[in-house]
Parts: C-alpha cells; structure tokens; sequence
C-alpha cells in the first residue's frame, strides 16, 4: 500500500512539472538500436507498400527508435513513426527526462517523406489506426509496474491489449522477458481470441539483456 501511494505522488508530480534538463545529447546507433533492428528483420517479415504507419507502446526515452527507422524505411518511401509513453517525464540519474532523450533520438531521423512522433501519453487515449505495431515488455504482471513507478491503476493489461489491437490493421509484435510473462501474454491472447503466431524465444546476436525474451505476432 506504501509503496503505491509513493507511486501515485511520484507520478503525479513528474507528470505536473515535467521537469527536466535540455538538449540531451548521445549515440544514435546505440545497442538497442542495433538489438531491435536484428529483431525486426529476423523475425517481423513485412510487404513493400508506399506508405506504412507504426506504433510504439511504451517507448520509455526511445533510445532504439533508430532500429525501428531503419527498418520499416527499408519496406516504405514514406513512414509515419510514433511512439507512446505513459511515463514520459520519468528522471533518469542524469536529470534529462524520457521525453528529452527521446527527442535526441527521433531529431534527425525527422524527413520529407516520413514524420516521427513522442505522445507523452496513456495508449488508451491514442485513437489512430496503424499498420505496425510494436510492444515491448508490456506489463502483463503488476510487479514490474510497480518496480518501474506506476501507480497500481494503471496495471490492466487485457484492457490495453484490446485498444492496441482496436488501433490494428494489420500485424503486432510483441515481446515479453520470463518464460511466465510468455505463457501469461498466451492465456491473455488466447481468452481474447486474437489470430497469433508463437515466435518461441526471440534469439539476437546481442548480450544486452540477462533473462529470455519471446515473441507474438497478433494478426488482423
């Protein structure tokens, strides 16, 4: 109860300051980049098409936006990127705010024939409809919510599911850390009667992270 009621404070005054130092500045081919992009291309086969739009749930500061460019430009000549964040103005160690860095990242990815976008916002208020959407580490448990500093009443992970794919047109990757978040995301997709194919354990040349990741992609 403590531990949400400082989650709720916490949240509460990020999301009214918005403070944050400016003009970040970092590598825009950083690992994540190069992890997602791997990802992308081994396991989310997509068609060529004039234009395509995609989505980001929980981009947290988008430090891999890159990867997500490079690779859905490779299928498009003009591409509309967004990414959502319900926690945007969450501090890191260094006081630069996930919104500020996330701008580094998309600035110079910004063209004539593609437009990139941060919504510091809950996904449930997002009402465009996208071809592509991403999903990575959804919260399908409330442990790693409340790690991260949500309050509780933001832990609803059938709800969100359903918006995202009322937002769908045609494929969504998602991708959960655990063998357990995999076969709770399973039971979820399942009750809900989504068309899914089970990627098994999503496997990258990267060492970037401890525990094993697997994917889905739900189809419409």
């Amino acid at each position: 109860m403590f531990n949400d009621f400082k989650n709720k404070f916490d949240f509460y005054i990020r999301t009214k300051t918005k403070f944050s130092k400016k003009n970040y500045s970092g590598n825009i081919n950083n690992p994540e980049s190069e992890y997602l992009f791997e990802i992308l291309t081994n396991y989310f086969p997509i068609d060529f098409q004039e234009s395509i739009s995609v989505l980001d749930i929980g981009s947290k500061n988008w430090a891999y936006v890159k990867g997500e460019y490079d690779f859905f430009k490779n299928y498009s000549t003009q591409l509309i990127l967004d990414g959502v964040e319900i926690d945007a103005y969450r501090l890191n160690s260094n006081f630069y705010s996930r919104y500020e860095i996330a701008q580094f990242y998309i600035k110079n990815l910004q063209g004539v024939n593609n437009e990139i976008n941060y919504y510091p916002d809950n996904l449930l208020n997002i009402n465009k409809k996208y071809d592509y959407i991403i999903w990575l580490l959804p919260f399908i448990t409330i442990y790693p919510l409340q790690k991260w500093g949500l309050p509780k009443k933001y832990f609803m992970p059938e709800k969100l599911l359903k918006h995202a794919y009322r937002l769908l047109n045609k494929q969504m990757l998602i991708i959960n850390q655990t063998e357990s978040e995999m076969n709770i995301q399973k039971e979820l997709l399942d009750k809900l009667n989504f068309k899914y194919e089970y990627l098994g354990e999503i496997k990258s040349s990267s060492s970037l992270f401890k525990e094993k990741r697997f994917g889905f992609i739900i189809k419409k």
